[in-house]
C-alpha cells in the first residue's frame, strides 16, 4: 500500500472515531450579563360610582319602580379609571346581562361611556386618573305581538355590572 492510500485510510479511521464516540469534541461557552432594572405590574380598575341614579323613562327613579313594555330605565354614574401599564387598553361593556329575576329575557341592555365629554368605548393609561361617565340603559321593548307572559315577573339590577376587559394591544 502507498503513503498516500495509507494516509487516506488513517485519516478516514480517525473520522470515524471521533464520530463513532471514540474521541471528544471540545467547544467554547461564553456569558454576557443583562444589564438589570425593576419591571412593575400595572393596574386596572374602575372605582366604585360616585352620584350615580337611575331614571325610569327620563323621570328621577325611587323607590319600586313597576315597569311597562315600551319602558326605558337609565343609571348614569361616573367612575375614576386606573389604568396603569405602558401598553394597557380595556374595552368598556356590561356583566351581569340585564340582571337576573325572571324579566331578565325580556329586557335588552346597552351601555355607553365619555370621558371629558367624548365618547370611548376603550380606556387606555392615558386615561389613568379621568372620569369616566357612564350610561347603562334597560329596555323593555314594546312588541308587535300580544305577550301576556311578561306580567307581574321580576328583575334584579344588583348583578349588572359596568366592565372594563384588558385587550392585547400589543403589536
Amino acid at each position: 500500500m502507498n503513503a498516500s492510500t495509507k494516509g487516506i485510510l488513517a485519516a478516514g479511521a480517525g473520522v470515524l472515531l471521533l464520530a463513532g464516540g471514540g474521541g471528544s469534541l471540545a467547544y467554547w461557552n461564553a456569558e454576557g450579563t443583562v444589564p438589570g432594572g425593576s419591571v412593575t405590574s400595572g393596574r386596572l380598575a374602575l372605582t366604585d360610582p360616585s352620584g350615580g341614579s337611575w331614571t325610569l323613562n327620563g323621570t328621577p327613579a325611587a323607590g319600586t319602580v313597576v315597569i311597562v313594555p315600551g319602558d326605558e330605565l337609565r343609571y348614569a354614574g361616573s367612575y375614576t379609571v386606573v389604568a396603569e401599564g405602558d401598553t394597557l387598553e380595556a374595552t368598556i361593556g356590561l356583566s351581569g346581562g340585564a340582571g337576573s329575576g325572571t324579566l331578565a329575557d325580556a329586557v335588552t341592555t346597552d351601555v355607553d361611556a365619555t370621558i371629558d365629554g367624548t365618547p370611548v368605548t376603550t380606556i387606555s393609561s392615558a386615561d389613568d386618573g379621568s372620569t369616566l361617565e357612564v350610561g347603562v340603559d334597560i329596555d323593555f321593548p314594546f312588541g308587535d305581538t300580544v305577550d301576556n307572559t311578561t306580567q307581574g315577573l321580576t328583575l334584579d339590577l344588583s348583578a349588572v355590572v359596568v366592565t372594563a376587559t384588558q385587550t392585547d394591544a400589543t403589536p
